[in-house]
C-alpha cells in the first residue's frame, strides 16, 4: 500500500490546516517541506509545447511549486478559491483595492484604516481618477446608506481598527454594502484566518500581511489578497498583469511559519489578554483599547464575529503625565523592544500615530 498525501477539505479544523495545508511529500521525493525553485526560467521539452504554453509553469515570476504552496495553502485556511501572494502587506492592500476599481469609480474606507494604506487612498486613488468617502468605524449601517454614490464600487472595511482598535458591526455593514452592488474586502491581519470566518461573513476580498502572524518570526516582509469566483479572477488577471511577485525565500518562511501558527496565536493571546488586564487596573492608564475585554465599547461585536482574540492591542495613558516619564518607562522594559510591525517572537511597544478625519 502507498501513503498518500493528506487530504484538506473545507471542513478541516484550522488547526490542523496550518499544518497539513500544502504538504505533498510524495510530490517531492519524499521531502516534508516544499522545496524552494529559485528560477526566473522555465524551460520546454520542445518548441511546439513552448508556442501552446503547455505545462503548468512557463515563468518563475507567474508561478512556482514554491509559490504556489503557499498561495494554495492561505487560500486553503480562508475556504476561498484563490490567494496571490504580494511583497508586503501593504502591497496587499494595494492589490485588492487597485485591481476592482477604475476611474470613474467611488470607494469607501474606515477612518481607521491602516495607516500606510490610508496614503494610499489618499494620495494615489485619485490620481487613479476614483474618488475616496471616508467613513466613522463605527457607523451603523443606517448612517452608512448615505455614504454611497451610484458609482461607489468597493466598501472597506478594518475591525479592529488601526491603532483605536474600534469594531465595526459587520454583518450590518455588509448586508448594507452587498445592497448597493459593491464588493466588500476586509483587512484581517489582526484576527487571521483562525480567528475570523471570512466566508461565514461574506467577505469578497481579504486581505492579511503575513509578515504578521503567518511568518511569525520578524523575518518576512509578505501580504495575501484572498477571494473566490469572478474577484479572483479579476485579481490573479491584474497581479499578472502588473508583475507582482514574492521572491522563493519569503515563501518558504512563511509556510514554515505557518505551521506553529495556532500555538503560537493562543499563546499570543492569553499573553495579550493578561497584560491588558493588567494595564486596566493601572492608575496612569485611563484606558485599554483590547476589543476581548469587557469593557471595550465594541466587546458585543467581537463576542459576536470573532473566535478569539490577537496579542495587539492599545492602551491611552493620562495625559498630565509628562512626556519624559512615559519616554522612561518605554526606554526601560526589560522584554520589549520599540519598534514597528508586530506578530513576531518579540514583544514591542510603540507610540500611535495615526491620521483621522
Amino acid at each position: 500500500m502507498t501513503k498518500t498525501s493528506k487530504k484538506i477539505s473545507p471542513s478541516t479544523k484550522p488547526d490542523t490546516k496550518v499544518v497539513h495545508a500544502s504538504v505533498n511529500p510524495l510530490e517531492h521525493e519524499g521531502m516534508a517541506n516544499i522545496p524552494v525553485y529559485h528560477t526566473s526560467t522555465i524551460m520546454k521539452p520542445n518548441l511546439d509545447d513552448y508556442r501552446q504554453g503547455r505545462g503548468k509553469y512557463d515563468y518563475g515570476r507567474k508561478g512556482t511549486p514554491t509559490s504556489q504552496a503557499t498561495e494554495e495553502a492561505v487560500a486553503s485556511l480562508y475556504k476561498m478559491d484563490d490567494c496571490v501572494a504580494t511583497p508586503s502587506g501593504l502591497s496587499a492592500i494595494c492589490l485588492a483595492i487597485s485591481s476592482v476599481l477604475k476611474s470613474g469609480d467611488h470607494a469607501l474606507f474606515p477612518d481607521s484604516m491602516y495607516g500606510s494604506g490610508r496614503r494610499f487612498i489618499d494620495n494615489v486613488l485619485p490620481q487613479m481618477g476614483i474618488s475616496v468617502g471616508i467613513y466613522e468605524p463605527s457607523i451603523t449601517a443606517d448612517e452608512l446608506t448615505a455614504h454611497f454614490q451610484d458609482n461607489t464600487r468597493l466598501f472597506y472595511l478594518e475591525s479592529p481598527g488601526s491603532l483605536t482598535f474600534e469594531m465595526q458591526d459587520i454583518p450590518a455593514l455588509t448586508t448594507c454594502a452587498h445592497d448597493h452592488d459593491c464588493l466588500v474586502a476586509i483587512d484581517n491581519t489582526w484576527a487571521t484566518a483562525m480567528y475570523f470566518d471570512a466566508v461565514k461573513n461574506d467577505m469578497d476580498i481579504v486581505i492579511e500581511a503575513g509578515t504578521k502572524y503567518i511568518s511569525g518570526h520578524s523575518d518576512v516582509s509578505m501580504g495575501f489578497v484572498i477571494s473566490s469566483g469572478d474577484t479572483a479572477h479579476t485579481i490573479r488577471r491584474y497581479t499578472q498583469n502588473t508583475g507582482i511577485c514574492v521572491a522563493p525565500d519569503e515563501h518558504y518562511l512563511a509556510m514554515r511559519g505557518m505551521r506553529t501558527m495556532a500555538l503560537r496565536l493562543r499563546q499570543s493571546e492569553a499573553n495579550g489578554l493578561a497584560l491588558a488586564t493588567w494595564l486596566e487596573q493601572q492608575p496612569e492608564v485611563i484606558q485599554v483599547l483590547h476589543p476581548a475585554l469587557p469593557s471595550h465599547p465594541g466587546h458585543h461585536h467581537w463576542q459576536r464575529d470573532f473566535s478569539g482574540s490577537s496579542g495587539l492591542f492599545g492602551f491611552v495613558i493620562d495625559p498630565n503625565i509628562p512626556i519624559m516619564a512615559i519616554d522612561s518607562m518605554a526606554d526601560n522594559l526589560d522584554w520589549f523592544g520599540i519598534g514597528a510591525s508586530w506578530g513576531g517572537h518579540e514583544s514591542l511597544i510603540s507610540q500611535g500615530r495615526f491620521k483621522r478625519t
